[in-house]
């Protein structure tokens, strides 16, 4: 990692060489994978980031060979890149990337959502209503954490009552890497109260089966979202 490894990158060292230790059934080099892969996608470990193998094993207290492993399929998937003189680095996603990482979740995700009012039932709109009251208590406590949290349980559950299991693994695809970015938006200014806004309008859409509002709805929520991004990648707030 180097020595120019902040406290709050240690802490996230320590909280992986702890899932390391204490999850024996799994093979190591899963268990440093997913620990890693998540770590990375959550921001925690941030873009530009240099890996090297011998340091993290030791940060971790494990072999190389798994760690190895577990860089070696990052790298696959292309959430880390191999550097020339060593080592490994978190790879920095470019204004293209994300536009096309927005672009292609608002038509599976507005899709998914004329699917859901298609098949809406009693029991899904009380579900996705609990959310969003559950997100503006997490909002008015300024519980960043679990307000970003809910509004991933409430697009997941809205997509989910597509009934569509292709589409759902479609998005669920995306999911991870966009879960870096709902983070950013949900942390500036008015879009966590404009997020619930939407929500709501979403559901209201549904209720009176309106497909195309609801498809146009959501669309709009995810391009804004991508507006959010691309202005602070430009501003230099996100390491790109």
């Amino acid at each position: 990692m180097g020595s120019s490894t902040g406290m709050d990158e240690l802490a996230v060292m320590g909280q992986l060489a702890q899932e390391v230790r204490v999850a024996p059934n799994r093979s190591l080099s899963q268990v440093i994978y997913a620990s890693l892969r998540r770590s990375i996608l959550r921001g925690e470990i941030p873009s530009g980031r240099r890996l090297v193998e011998e340091r993290l094993a030791s940060l971790l207290g494990a072999s190389r060979t798994p760690v190895r492993e577990a860089l070696q399929r990052l790298t696959q998937e292309e959430l880390l890149e191999k550097l020339r003189y060593g080592g490994y680095e978190v790879r920095r996603i470019t204004p293209k990337e994300v536009e096309e990482i927005f672009g292609i979740r608002s038509v599976l995700e507005s899709y998914a959502a004329v699917l859901a009012t298609r098949n809406m039932d009693q029991e899904v709109m009380e579900e996705l209503q609990r959310i969003i009251q559950i997100s503006q208590e997490a909002l008015d406590s300024h519980d960043l954490e679990s307000f970003v949290r809910l509004n991933t349980d409430f697009h997941d559950r809205l997509y989910r009552a597509s009934k569509s299991d292709r589409l759902y693994r479609m998005i669920q695809e995306l999911r991870d890497h966009f879960y870096r970015f709902r983070r950013i938006i949900l942390s500036k200014g008015r879009m966590p109260s404009i997020s619930i806004k939407d929500h709501k309008a979403m559901i209201k859409a549904m209720q009176r089966r309106d497909e195309k509002r609801v498809e146009r709805l959501v669309r709009q929520h995810i391009l804004r979202g991508m507006k959010v991004v691309l202005k602070e990648m430009k501003r230099g707030g996100i390491s790109s």
